[in-house]
């Protein structure tokens, strides 16, 4: 993957693995990654570990969180209705924000043509304690960090030129608000899938606001 570690001021194309104790849970231990540019940092690797007192879930773990996630496994079965099967992408783990963030592409592929090419259909992304889930990247991303995930459609970065802490603050309480609002309304109707979605997205929004507070 081409990826920014942390305390580099590049994207660098690298080999990474995730490392979880051996015989013991499934929390992630370390993360490491191999310089696979051509240049003086080939082959060097670093390792990022985490410090034993934290309990970060490990992609067995995460993975098993997305299965339990009601939304994502009635999505699921109905991918798998009709003929079609569910193929679920790579986990991968990328530092991201002080943080490790979780990306899975899922795919589905006709069973009757065992030639067809498998097509995107959803992309599941983990963050914290927050699940994501959505059509595309950027919809997944939205969900976890409360609408306002730093991508545009095209994939691009989005930047900005007045990103401080009094922004971030006032962002994330309005993201707030619209996800208070949104979840309130779902939960009129009765819609209790998009509640729970509204649900993500406060939390989200809420540590954003306790985040960017905790900077000024």
């Amino acid at each position: 993957m081409t990826l920014e570690m942390p305390g580099t001021d590049k994207p660098t194309f690298t080999l990474t693995t995730p490392f979880v104790p051996r015989g013991g849970r499934e929390n992630l231990s370390a993360f490491a990654v191999v310089d696979s540019n051509n240049g003086p940092n080939y082959g060097k690797i670093t390792v990022l570990q985490l410090p034993r007192s934290t309990n970060v879930a490990g992609p067995s773990q995460v993975a098993s969180n997305f299965e339990a996630k009601p939304e994502v496994a009635n999505s699921l079965s109905l991918l798998r209705q009709g003929g079609s099967d569910v193929v679920l992408g790579n986990l991968l783990t990328l530092p991201v924000g002080g943080g490790l963030l979780y990306v899975q592409p899922v795919y589905v592929r006709a069973t009757s043509n065992t030639a067809a090419y498998p097509l995107l259909q959803k992309v599941l992304v983990s963050f914290g304690d927050v699940i994501g889930f959505d059509s595309s990247l950027k919809g997944a991303l939205d969900q976890v960090f409360g609408g306002n995930s730093g991508t545009s459609s095209s994939g691009a970065p989005v930047t900005s030129t007045t990103n401080n802490a009094s922004d971030d603050l006032k962002s994330a309480l309005q993201n707030a608000r619209q996800a208070l609002a949104d979840g309130n309304t779902a939960l009129a109707k009765g819609d209790f899938a998009a509640y729970g979605r509204a649900q993500d997205r406060l939390k989200a929004a809420l540590a954003a606001a306790i985040a960017a507070e905790g900077r000024k």
